[in-house]
């Protein structure tokens, strides 16, 4: 197994949504649906979060 650096991005009717996340995992396919796994445990154990970070720019 190795280590994969995975990013997903969402298109949503108003912006995107990305997560980003490190899987150990023997194939691209493998780490993407770790990485899905593990943003839905996320989603669910989590009653409450924010964005701690950003970026301003103009369009």
């Amino acid at each position: 197994m190795a280590k994969m650096k995975v990013t997903l991005k969402a298109e949503l009717p108003k912006g995107e949504f990305y997560w980003v996340t490190t899987v150990e995992a023997d194939s691209e396919e493998e780490a993407l649906t770790a990485a899905e796994h593990l943003f839905m445990n996320e989603m669910d154990k989590s009653k409450e979060w924010e964005f701690n970070s950003f970026e301003i720019s103009n369009p």
